[in-house]
């Protein structure tokens, strides 16, 4: 039964929403289970026919898709990053692809038994990766510098070349030319110069009018947009699928700037890619018909082991010849190449394009093509995080703290948490409090946390949250408005702002991180107990020391600020406040009623009496 045009895109959107969910609550490769519903959807159940759904649209929307999505992907591809190790990347992006290619064009003539034309135009389909598929795995996984980098920028470049190499050897297929290497060099060659050039082009008009302001600011990310999908239009008009070349250029252009509103073009991309990804996964998918999918044989499971187990390494090793990539980083990137939404995209379309020219032989192109983008991402995405910590190339689920600001406060609560074992980094404006930091033996950097200098310097391997705890309640907003796109939004936090009742009362709560600790726990409540004799603690709970007994010991006062139990580490909220049970280990603000002296404004927190009742901690043993 088929749905209405109606219903069948609300159906979409939905079930793309649902698949995104999924994925981020299962933590799996988000083009699984977008992949199953999209054959669920059209070869199973045939509720969605893609091609009546959108009619002549169906390519156009396809096309201008996935270039608005490597535009995206190349908004983040930053030169900084790839210097030290651009010899590898430009290996992938030549030698690399190069062995792809053959490789898996003699690997498909004789295992699968397609034609040669038909095998070197497949063995072009695949030599691409994509950020649609590397991208999360680089966030699931946390990798050391240079291989996140290279594994980055090689998903992104490797796309317009892939794209472009197959859209070469189809040209030469319909036209029923034998293969010539002189004539697949310079098509190639012409189809890289004029993307490029329109791509630098149009990089620069961006530029020129962002820097300028020539646009007001709410008509600025639509005009990007519009300056993607008009470059990709004219450059594919001047040269048939030109356009992937031209709007990568133009996105690596302007993330290699100094526009100050970059980081909004991005995030409006970013949110647009993703609705992209989702409804195209799930289009292409229901594109297949029963009828392919039982076109595969023994053979294509064959062939997908060849390209995994063979044909990746291979090309991995030979690129990192030469390199400072050490033995386990080589071997990592020798496992790690997915395929993703330009190989779906580019082979549904061909394949299309060539039955509809009477070569039925070329509809099982599609089917081998998701078969190895499904098998890639399965196996790889499923077991990228596992090999990297066995290999030790991959931060654990990062647990540390960056906390912004190095006053009393700060200095005592980060040599808390680092006396835990905890990874932790102070950033404040303050040259003296970053001094006092240092002599303390804490990691602390000196600069405006929101600076792009601070930002390009800032460590964050093995941090996980930002903890923004200055005087100025502004300041602590924008920090967690700026790290919400690192740690996300349940990650930042920052004191309570110290306002009036009717202040709080009109307080734009989605403006702020998650209020720390208690309402009424600001910057200067805190301070002023802190210079009253209050002190950080640890303690451990067991059956002999509850949480009664804590409050009979401090009183109600006390604010537990940080808990532990196992490995996971939560920071207590007003509206979240931790309860301690047995086997919690606790960083608390307590005054003991007892032996607290009272101190002078400015002198520095003396360590707490032990109580008797109180059990030694364990510090947030590991």
């Amino acid at each position: 039964m088929q749905l209405d045009p109606l219903a069948a895109i609300g159906g979409i959107l939905l079930t793309g929403f649902l698949c995104q969910w999924l994925s981020w609550r299962l933590r799996i490769p988000v083009i699984l289970p977008l992949l199953f519903t999209g054959l669920l959807a059209g070869p199973l159940l045939n509720v969605v026919e893609p091609k009546a759904l959108l009619g002549d649209l169906f390519t156009p929307f396809v096309s201008i898709s996935v270039a608005i999505i490597l535009f995206e992907g190349a908004l983040t591809l930053n030169w900084k990053e790839v210097r030290q190790v651009a010899g590898v990347v430009r290996n992938l992006l030549t030698i690399g692809a190069l062995i792809t290619w053959l490789g898996s064009a003699v690997a498909a003539h004789y295992l699968v038994g397609l034609s040669w034309n038909l095998a070197f135009l497949f063995g072009a389909l695949i030599i691409v990766t994509g950020p649609t598929v590397v991208a999360p795995i680089l966030r699931n996984v946390r990798p050391t510098a240079n291989v996140g980098s290279i594994l980055r920028w090689e998903g992104i470049l490797i796309d317009p070349i892939g794209a472009s190499i197959a859209v070469v050897v189809f040209e030469l297929v319909v036209t029923g030319a034998d293969l010539s290497w002189q004539d697949t060099l310079i098509s190639f060659a012409l189809l890289a110069t004029v993307g490029c050039t329109l791509g630098a082009i149009a990089g620069y008009l961006t530029y020129v009018v962002l820097q300028r302001y020539l646009v007001p600011d709410y008509l600025r990310d639509i005009m990007v947009l519009t300056a993607v999908i008009v470059i990709f239009v004219l450059s594919d008009t001047l040269l048939h699928e030109s356009g992937l070349f031209a709007v990568t250029v133009m996105g690596i252009f302007l993330a290699n700037t100094n526009l100050r509103k970059l980081r909004e073009v991005l995030y409006f991309k970013e949110k647009l890619s993703m609705l992209l990804i989702a409804s195209l996964f799930i289009l292409l998918a229901a594109n297949i018909t029963l009828q392919e999918l039982q076109m595969l044989t023994w053979g294509s499971f064959l062939l997908l082991l060849v390209v995994m187990f063979v044909l990746r390494p291979l090309s991995a090793q030979i690129s990192a010849l030469r390199s400072d990539l050490n033995s386990h980083e080589r071997l990592f990137l020798s496992w790690i190449a997915p395929r993703g939404i330009v190989a779906a995209s580019v082979s549904s379309l061909f394949v299309f394009r060539l039955t509809a020219r009477g070569m039925d032989e070329a509809a099982i192109l599609a089917p081998l093509v998701f078969l190895i983008i499904v098998g890639t991402v399965l196996a790889q995405g499923m077991t990228a995080k596992p090999l990297a910590k066995k290999l030790g190339i991959s931060e654990a689920d990062p647990q540390g703290f960056l906390i912004m600001g190095a006053d009393l406060f700060a200095r005592e609560l980060a040599l808390m948490i680092q006396k835990a074992g905890l990874t932790v980094r102070l950033v404040d404006v303050n040259r003296a409090n970053i001094q006092i930091a240092r002599l303390a033996g804490l990691d602390a950097l000196e600069g405006n946390i929101l600076s792009e200098y601070v930002e390009s310097d800032l460590d964050l391997s093995g941090i996980g949250r930002l903890l923004a705890v200055t005087h100025n309640d502004e300041a602590n907003a924008l920090a967690c408005k700026h790290f919400e796109d690192e740690f996300s939004s349940q990650e930042v936090y920052q004191l309570a702002p110290q306002l009036t009742e009717r202040e709080q009362s009109a307080l734009n709560h989605p403006n702020l991180g998650r209020l720390l600790f208690a309402k009424d726990a600001t910057h200067e409540a805190i301070r002023n107990r802190l210079q009253t004799g209050a002190v950080l603690k640890m303690t451990s709970f067991t059956d002999e020391f509850t949480i009664d007994d804590f409050r009979a010991l401090y009183g109600e006062e006390a604010l537990i600020l940080i808990g532990r139990r196992g490995k996971k580490v939560t920071v207590s909220t007003s509206r979240r406040p931790i309860t301690p049970q047995q086997g919690w280990t606790v960083i608390s603000l307590v005054t003991d009623r007892e032996t607290a002296p009272v101190q002078e404004k400015g002198a520095r927190t003396p360590v707490a009496a032990r109580s008797d009742r109180e059990p030694e901690s364990p510090l947030f043993a590991a």
